[in-house]
């Protein structure tokens, strides 16, 4: 074992090797190539039921591992598979999810992977199968080469919808600490991040032939109440911008409804998102989108009828009892990149918080990729293979805590 920073012991484990190289990069080959989108977000996506057979039956070729599905619902499977450790140590998970967005705006190249240079391109390549693959591999390291604690690993359902796979794990699921992973970029490790709410905003009035000048317009008065959010945006939540998360995040996603050119709308429904800041609750957002409402009601359209539905809450994260994890971590980072791991907060949303809120200190870690949720989303390949090699390293610095010793 040699020393390195803040007097951490870090075992010489062996780097990837270039054949281990090769096979991360076709494994996560494969796993763009398998269509995981949600159903939450695009209704004929095909959900996880073939990554997870896929993700499942890769994972029980390796001896001494047990591989598990956790159903959360008929057709969202998540996978979990568990590494005994050499003793008793502090058991660590690792969480990843399998999902992807829709690629409406690219379907023909999106499950097809490509290089471009050091990066691999296509559809959940960043967010989150790099990670998947990353996970896997590090599974099969670890089977080898077991840390002194055990270490879980868990592919889950639905993170890009309700979350539902991370919310069914942690209901009969318990470890010491967690890293969550998303592609947050090597060299950093996740303390904290934003929550949100997707809202619908529904304005109802009476249909018409549109010649009948006066009558109350559905779309006029959709185009006040989005001013107002633009102006909660500007006047509430710039204001209030978090040091690490930024500002809450608002956008608009979608407006449905109406039937056709010559009549007007009898429903009109916005669809939007406005995030949360650590210390702020959704109520927080509903009661300054109610108040808007009431102000546009009263003064610009009195015979306005709007109904605001939350369709999603997800609560913020912030780290806690984390700090052996993140020792752990940050020592691991600088053994594989030469620089300790800096600590950061986002502003979007992952099952760290779920993870957090089962009572698992986490954090969030990941390697470096772009354009997610967008046309050739990528991922830097040797940043993949240093996140292996990164948890490796976290999960037998980690696994040599001694319990009690600020888990």
């Amino acid at each position: 074992m040699s020393t390195h920073a803040a007097g951490q012991y870090v075992p010489e484990l062996p780097s990837l090797t270039a054949r281990e190289r090769d096979e991360l990069e076709q494994l996560l080959a494969d796993l763009v190539r398998i269509n995981s989108i949600n159903p939450w977000i695009s209704p004929d996506g095909p959900a996880e039921g073939e990554i997870a057979a896929f993700i499942s039956a890769w994972l029980r070729e390796i001896p001494g591992v047990s591989v598990r599905i956790d159903e959360a619902a008929a057709g969202r499977p998540s996978v979990i598979a568990h590494v005994p450790g050499l003793s008793d140590g502090p058991h660590l998970c690792l969480n990843v999810h399998t999902d992807t967005v829709a690629c409406a705006s690219w379907p023909d190249t999106a499950f097809v992977p490509r290089r471009r240079g050091d990066d691999l391109i296509g559809l959940g390549v960043a967010d989150n199968k790099a990670q998947c693959a990353a996970l896997m591999m590090l599974v099969r390291r670890l089977a080898s080469t077991p840390s002194a604690g055990p270490v879980t690993a868990i592919l889950s359902a639905d993170e890009e919808g309700a979350s539902i796979g991370a919310r069914h794990v942690v209901k009969n699921f318990t470890a010491d600490a967690c890293i969550n992973l998303e592609p947050h970029g090597i060299g950093t490790a996740l303390v904290t991040h934003q929550g949100f709410g997707s809202f619908d905003l529904v304005v109802r009035a009476a249909a018409a032939h549109g010649v009948m000048d006066g009558a109350p317009d559905a779309g006029v008065q959709l185009a006040s109440l989005i001013t107002g959010l633009a102006r909660i945006d500007r006047e509430i939540l710039a204001p209030s911008a978090n040091q690490l998360t930024g500002k809450p995040f608002f956008h608009t996603s979608f407006i449905r409804g109406g039937t056709d050119w010559g009549t007007y709308p009898a429903e009109l429904t916005l669809g939007f998102e406005m995030g949360t800041n650590p210390g702020e609750t959704l109520q927080d957002r509903v009661a300054e989108i109610e108040d808007m409402i009431r102000d546009v009601r009263e003064n610009h359209h009195p015979e306005l009828r709007a109904e605001l539905i939350v369709q999603l809450e997800n609560e913020p994260f912030t780290a806690s009892g984390h700090e052996a994890l993140l020792a752990a971590y940050s020592a691991a980072t600088e053994a594989v990149t030469g620089s300790p791991a800096q600590a950061i907060g986002v502003n979007t949303w992952t099952d760290a918080a779920i993870m957090q809120g089962a009572g698992i200190p986490t954090i969030g870690a990941g390697a470096t990729g772009g354009n997610m949720h967008a046309i050739d989303e990528w991922i830097n390949l040797p940043s993949v293979s240093q996140l292996v090699e990164v948890l490796e390293h976290s999960c037998h610095l980690y696994g040599a805590v001694g319990a009690g010793d600020g888990r």
